[in-house]
């Protein structure tokens, strides 16, 4: 297993990227060798059919989605290419997946979109800040400079444990990073079943934001930066108010929708989908099939693969990188969420009896495979699901898995996911037999235009050395007119003579003679105490400048809350 040591960036406008940039296309050209060369048939169908269908089938979908987002930000009634939240009927036919397809303006027949280049992205449906938001620049760049497609892959599946947003509170007098929540209680819920009754809940967030950045100015000349900051995140958030008028409800699109509308103006044109789209498709439930069929084996190797990274890495953690997976008697424990449409996800399980294979929510079956029966008809129960209302979807590793093997050229991760799919590169290569396409690693850097404190940490090293020498030699720090004290005085001379005492004492006599001197140190410290305090006060001063640095440095705001001119100057030039 590789033993990745990716760093995140710490300087401002910093960027990790593995491999090099001009190294990359290369790594597409060898993935494309290494997928041909495989032997691996998923249910009788070679990979390689499997996944020309599966690119054909998703690249459909992502043209229909992305014209539905683009349709929100024209503001067009037409009809034609009108937002559906849900609209994946007929896209997953062979005969369909056949037809020329639009992409970017430019009719593609199906020779050239089989063999176009793929560049796909993932992240959840939330507000990027810079160091993810760079995944779809570099996606957007390299899909121009290849003449290849540019794929975002909307995380729809995750619970919605980021149902808030990250902001600076520079108001009060320790600054601190505040979450301001547009979403509450959801976290077991995944993002594909967020939906707004009302827009009164976004509208409360986009004027406490506001209200927020209003009073955050603290220092002569950030006046502009914060109506920048304003202007960008009220942009913003009126754009999702406008596409919540035109009846796009669900925060997926809303958010979606919202986000492109920036990255126009940066020329990124990606195709967009949702995994719960991309799950709709032949390709999956065969990968689904495939992997029922073998789960034992799958599990094993997993769990094999996670204690050997937490060997490498010294975890002691069973949920780091990712929990194991559970095996209990004849159930096991699969790498996939399933719920009933509105409901909450649960974990997906497979019971052996007999000739059946049951899937399960650990509570109620949800469908019954016969082991003595051929694929097509396992694959036809599968697929069944979705009329029931039942949903299925992949975790981490098996999201990418399947994104990786069966449908993109180079997969774009950030430094988090490259480090848990060097996991998934293990599990491919003995579950499947096969070597894993490489991916690409990338993160950025880019703090909000304030200005720090000029401190050096040392000096509160320092201070704290003081505080504590103060307690064992309160009378080096007294001020002259403590000095000058009879009381100190004596206190002094005494100390100096017991000291000289104890250097001929014996045992006994030295430990009553250091009780002493720890009486001698109160009561000389009870004289310096209006010292003490103004090095306390001092320490206190620096360790809310040093507090305010961190929260000015903090990486993780989203790109609304950066003024567009940083942005521009910043991510226009990142490629060159």
């Amino acid at each position: 297993m590789k033993n990745i040591t990716y760093e995140i960036p710490k300087n401002n406008r910093g960027v990790f990227l593995s491999p090099a940039l001009d190294r990359i296309p290369g790594l597409i050209l060898e993935n494309r060798l290494k997928i041909q060369s495989y032997k691996l048939e998923i249910n009788g169908i070679p990979v390689q059919l499997l996944r020309e269908r599966t690119r054909m089938a998703a690249l459909h979908q992502a043209v229909r989605y992305t014209n539905g987002i683009k349709s929100l930000l024209r503001n067009d009634k037409s009809g034609a290419h009108r937002y559906e939240r849900n609209d994946t009927q007929g896209t997953e036919s062979w005969r369909i997946t056949q037809d020329a397809l639009c992409i970017n303006e430019q009719t593609l027949d199906y020779e050239t979109v089989k063999n176009i280049p793929i560049i796909q992205m993932g992240h959840e449906p939330v507000l990027y800040h810079p160091g993810v938001w760079i995944k779809n620049h570099l996606t957007s760049h390299l899909a121009k400079e290849l003449g290849g497609v540019g794929f975002n892959m909307i995380v729809d599946n995750d619970g919605c444990n980021m149902g808030f947003m990250y902001a600076p509170i520079l108001l009060e007098k320790s600054a601190s990073v505040g979450k301001m929540p547009f979403v509450k209680n959801n976290e077991h819920v995944a993002y594909e079943e967020i939906v707004f009754d009302n827009f009164e809940t976004i509208l409360k967030f986009k004027d406490d934001v506001l209200n927020l950045l209003a009073k955050n100015v603290r220092r002569e000349g950030e006046h502009t930066i914060a109506e920048g900051m304003q202007r960008s995140f009220a942009q913003f958030t009126n754009q999702v108010g406008e596409c919540y008028r035109q009846g796009c409800c669900d925060m997926v699109g809303l958010f979606t929708a919202a986000r492109r509308s920036l990255e126009e103006e940066f020329g990124i044109d990606n195709l967009e989908a949702p995994v719960s789209w991309m799950c709709e498709t032949d390709g999956f439930y065969h990968f689904l099939l495939h992997m029922l069929c073998d789960a034992e084996r799958f599990v094993n190797i997993y769990n094999e693969k996670l204690a050997e990274y937490r060997r490498m890495h010294q975890i002691r953690s069973k949920a780091n990188p990712l929990p194991d997976l559970e095996v209990m008697n004849n159930a096991v424990e699969l790498p996939f969420w399933v719920w009933k449409a509105g409901g909450q996800r649960t974990r997906c399980y497979l019971v052996n009896e007999g000739d059946d294979i049951r899937i399960t929510d650990g509570a109620d079956t949800l469908s019954v495979l016969r082991k003595s029966e051929d694929a097509t008809k396992n694959f036809s129960r599968l697929k069944s699901l979705k009329n029931t209302g039942i949903k299925v979807r992949p975790r981490a590793i098996t999201t990418t898995m399947f994104s990786r093997l069966f449908f993109s050229d180079v997969f774009v991760h950030g430094i988090g996911g490259a480090k848990y799919d060097t996991v998934t590169d293990e599990i491919i290569k003995d579950f499947f037999c096969v070597d894993p396409p490489g991916f690409v690693t990338i993160s950025a850097t880019l703090f909000l235009p304030l200005e720090t404190n000029n401190l050096v940490e040392m000096s509160l090293d320092k201070l704290q050395r003081i505080i504590n020498d103060m307690r064992y030699n309160p009378e080096r720090y007294a001020s002259k007119g403590t000095q000058d004290r009879p009381e100190f005085r004596s206190y002094v001379a005494e100390k100096q003579r017991v000291l000289q005492m104890m250097a001929t004492a014996n045992p006994s006599e030295k430990r009553r003679y250091f009780g002493r001197i720890k009486d001698l140190n109160k009561l000389l410290s009870a004289l310096i105490s209006a010292e003490r305090e103004g090095i306390q006060e001092e320490i206190r001063t620096i360790q809310e400048k040093l507090t305010y640095n961190k929260v000015v440095r903090f990486r993780e705001y989203p790109v609304c809350l950066y003024p567009m001119k940083v942005l521009r100057e910043y991510f226009q030039s990142v490629f060159s």
